[in-house]
């Protein structure tokens, strides 16, 4: 704001005195504001207390592994405390219920996943949580593709041959899962539709008893996460036909993608997100996936991920919402087309 010097001059003194309180009011104002702003925008001093990185799953599994993982990293080059906790319930949607409530201040963090992420809001109506509106993605971190496994003494040793028995005998080749709506259930029922085939769910109560149910020959395939079959693959009591996903696995360098084998663009994994509650200032989801991106490059925690089939991904915050944006159109399809429900 100005005002011509001349004019300025030549007014009465009251008029100078009222026209200068109110530039410099105005100015004062202005920086006022530009200061909150600056204060609202800068991460400095961040973080000041400790991370919650919550888990909705119980320990143990792939995700607290890699929970565990990127907690312990992250902690060490923040100079901070990240501690993960573990609120399992209700396949995942609890703990990231709890998240999607919190404050949107950089101290909470979810690492969710396909299940809870993607899944949940075609498998339930009255899911408490959205998760394309009420989280800001911060990375894809890390994916998981499942498996196309047989038993050893399955009569199948490609996929195009387990396709061409489903064809020529609909329903009658049945599959496992560690339960209703779970990665391995909807991974079974992409390929069902994709393939153009008609098969049998059974669910079991956790994914042991799934491999089990493979080794027995009581099922006839199922889609299984790398690290789940990892001990009976390397005793031989499981075959890997092929990997859900468009490159091959390093742990499982000789099983061809389904995409090589024919059904094109089949992807199928057991995906990690790490996301906060919307509304969290822009430079602190940066500064969180900056972190997530230096951890996942280490060598301890490559090695490990290698180990258990886990491709690291470290997708940056807008690719990673563009992602389970794509990622809930796809399963809403899949368990709209296999008419299923949790509710």
């Amino acid at each position: 704001m100005s005002l011509p010097t001349s004019r300025l001059s030549s007014a009465p003194a009251t008029t100078r005195r009222a026209t200068l309180r109110m530039v410099l009011g105005g100015a004062v104002t202005a920086a006022a504001l530009v200061g909150t702003w600056a204060q609202a925008a800068s991460p400095t001093g961040y973080p000041t207390k400790p991370i919650r990185l919550v888990v909705p799953y119980s320990a143990g599994g792939s995700t607290d592994i890699l929970g565990r993982l990127l907690a312990q990293k992250m902690g060490e080059n923040m100079n901070a405390t990240v501690v993960v906790e573990n609120k399992p319930g209700a396949n995942g949607t609890l703990g990231c219920d709890q998240v999607a409530k919190a404050p949107a201040d950089g101290y909470t963090i979810v690492l969710g996943d396909v299940g809870c992420m993607a899944m949940a809001p075609g498998l339930y109506t009255k899911l408490p949580y959205d998760p394309l509106k009420d989280f800001t993605a911060v990375s894809l971190v890390a994916r998981s593709p499942l498996v196309l496994t047989v038993g050893a003494q399955s009569p199948f040793k490609s996929m195009a041959e387990l396709t061409a028995a489903a064809r020529a005998n609909p329903g009658k080749l049945n599959y496992p899962s560690s339960g209703t709506g779970g990665p391995n259930h909807l991974g079974a029922e992409l390929y069902a539709m994709q393939a153009k085939v008609k098969i049998s769910h059974i669910p079991y109560k956790g994914s042991a008893p799934s491999v089990v149910s493979l080794v027995a020959g009581e099922t006839d395939f199922g889609f299984l996460t790398a690290v789940t079959i990892d001990s009976q693959l390397k005793a031989g009591k499981l075959r890997a036909l092929a990997v859900a996903h468009n490159e091959r696995l390093a742990s499982l360098p000789d099983v061809p993608t389904m995409d090589e084998q024919g059904l094109k663009g089949f992807q199928a994994d057991a995906w990690f997100l790490a996301a906060v509650p919307a509304g969290t200032p822009q430079p602190i989801v940066d500064r969180l996936y900056a972190e997530i991106a230096k951890a996942l490059p280490d060598p301890v925690v490559k090695a490990k991920l290698d180990a258990m089939g886990v491709l690291p991904s470290a997708l940056k915050p807008a690719a990673s919402a563009d992602f389970l944006k794509v990622e809930v159109a796809k399963w809403r399809a899949v368990i709209k087309n296999a008419n299923i429900t949790l509710d």
